[in-house]
């Protein structure tokens, strides 16, 4: 769940419950999150493709053994 998700619940719940001093901090927290910068994801770096490359060769050189092997 993500974070505006999460204070706007709270602040829901807030405003059933019927305090309302909580409810307003919730929802104008909720704003800030929302007004905020996104996360950006995170991709792919020089260390996972080195560990894909090694996977490659590796899995190239066990293919080329057991077709000399047999």
């Amino acid at each position: 769940m993500t974070k505006a998700k999460r204070a706007w619940r709270k602040a829901n719940a807030y405003v059933r419950s019927g305090q309302h001093e909580k409810a307003i901090y919730w929802l104008s927290r909720t704003q800030a999150i929302l007004d905020g910068e996104r996360h950006q994801p995170h991709r792919l770096d020089g260390r996972d493709t080195g560990f894909l490359v090694g996977a490659l060769v590796v899995a190239v050189a066990l293919m080329v053994v057991r077709a000399t092997a047999g």
